[in-house]
């Protein structure tokens, strides 16, 4: 659900208020305006009701471990498809990245617009639902190549044994 173009981020953190100090023209604006009582309600709540929250985990766990919980916690064939696309991340990052023995559980502004490479950025991957994994660098699979790429990747990831 989004907000219409007009509520910046500044405006979002205070649609809480503009429904109190004007009841009518609030009742107006939500009966035209898709997600704005959406918006007053969990913008405080969430930051910035674009997707873009802090993640936190169960404090007896590390990322990885926490990883692992959502994959477990998925329908098998989604998470299948997650666990063929962090086994490539983190074959890359192995191979021809910066991260040979295999990449940290969170770093310094891992979870920016930068690929830094960190199991709190593949958890926040997740808990996106970001499918695809674009948030990873990747982008869609053509769908004619899917099953054959999956088929690809259940081999490889026997060979690499990341996850």
């Amino acid at each position: 659900m989004r907000i219409c173009e007009p509520f910046g981020n500044e405006q979002r953190q205070a649609l809480d208020f503009f429904h109190v100090i004007e009841p009518d023209t609030w009742g107006r604006m939500v009966a035209r305006v898709n997600g704005a009582n959406f918006g007053a309600l969990y913008a405080r709540k969430r930051g910035v009701i674009l997707g873009n929250y802090a993640i936190d985990k169960p404090e007896h766990l590390s990322w990885q471990n926490f990883v692992r919980l959502l994959l477990g916690s998925m329908p098998q064939t989604t998470a299948e498809h997650y666990r063929n696309k962090i086994a490539v991340y983190l074959h890359w990052w192995q191979t021809r990245g910066e991260c040979p023995a295999g990449i940290p559980d969170e770093q310094p502004d891992d979870l920016g617009s930068k690929d830094i490479p960190s199991w709190r950025r593949i958890a926040k991957c997740i808990l996106k639902n970001d499918y695809w994994c674009k948030m990873l660098c990747f982008s869609p699979t053509k769908t004619l190549a899917y099953q054959k790429y999956c088929d690809l990747m259940r081999r490889r990831r026997k060979i690499w044994k990341l996850i």
